[in-house]
C-alpha cells in the first residue's frame, strides 16, 4: 500500500469538461497513447490519450504547503523556454517547455504560477489551439 502513495497524483482533465482525480499505475511517457490510473474510489481504468485534454501530475502535498504557508520556495525555476498554451476550449496556461514533438502526442509544460498545484502537465497536442514560445 505504501507503493501506491508513492505513485504521483494526477489529475486526468478530459476534452469533453470531464474530470478525474487519482494516481498513476505505472509511469507515463511521451508517446504512451494510453494513461493507466487509479481513481480515488480505487477503480483503475486506461484512459486514451485521445479523449484528454491534459494530464496534471500533482505536487507532493507536504512541498504544496511549504510553498503556499510558508512561502518556502523548493527548487529552481523550471526548465525550458517560456511558453503560452491555449487550449481549444479556451483555457489559457502559461509555464516553460524543454521539448515538443508532434510524434509524442504532446509535451511536458512546467507551470511557473508560484500559486500552482502541478509539478508539471503533460499538454495532449491535439487539445491545443494555439502554443507560443514567449521571450
Amino acid at each position: 500500500m505504501a507503493e501506491e502513495h508513492s505513485r504521483p497524483g494526477v489529475v486526468l482533465r478530459f476534452r469533453d469538461g470531464g474530470v478525474v482525480h487519482g494516481r498513476l499505475v505505472g509511469p507515463f511517457e511521451p508517446g504512451d497513447r494510453t494513461v493507466e490510473a487509479v481513481t480515488e474510489e480505487g477503480a483503475q481504468s486506461s484512459v486514451p490519450l485521445d479523449e484528454l485534454k491534459a494530464i496534471f501530475f500533482l505536487k507532493d502535498p507536504k512541498r504544496r504547503v511549504l510553498e503556499m504557508e510558508y512561502g518556502v520556495k523548493s527548487g529552481e525555476e523550471p526548465p525550458g523556454a517560456p511558453a503560452r498554451v491555449v487550449f481549444q476550449d479556451g483555457e489559457i496556461i502559461h509555464g516553460r517547455v524543454v521539448s515538443y514533438s508532434m510524434s509524442d502526442g504532446g509535451f511536458f509544460l512546467y507551470p511557473t504560477s508560484k500559486d500552482s498545484n502541478n509539478e508539471k502537465i503533460f499538454v495532449v497536442a491535439s487539445a491545443l489551439a494555439s502554443l507560443a514560445i514567449e521571450g
